[in-house]
């Protein structure tokens, strides 16, 4: 997206630079001409969007992967926990030793 930014401002600049040459006999401007009015107005305008932009990409960002990283997150702990009652549940031990088969050691 900056880059898009960037060569976007390049090709005003290309823009009011052909239109101040075609337009200005001595190829000079004065701070009181409408050419750089225009091009502060403009810069403002680049700036006003650069930022809504950022903005509205930081509140997608923390919309959506960041709220299913936090969902993640939630999830996690609610497994850390059933696993630890599971361990120390005296139920589980028994069913847990319930799959064991003894296996005599030869000597």
């Amino acid at each position: 997206m900056c880059l898009f930014t960037l060569v976007i401002l390049s090709i005003w600049h290309a823009i009011i630079g052909g239109v101040i040459f075609l337009n200005t006999p001595d190829f000079r401007i004065t701070p009181t001409s409408w050419y750089v009015y225009l091009d502060r107005y403009m810069l403002f305008f680049a700036i006003g969007v650069y930022t809504i932009i950022h903005a509205i990409f930081f509140i997608w960002l923390y919309c959506v992967p960041l709220k299913l990283r936090r969902k993640l997150k939630q999830k996690d702990l609610q497994y850390r926990q059933l696993i630890s009652k599971e361990k120390q549940s005296p139920k589980t031990k028994l069913n847990n030793n319930l799959n064991y088969i003894p296996v005599p050691i030869e000597s």
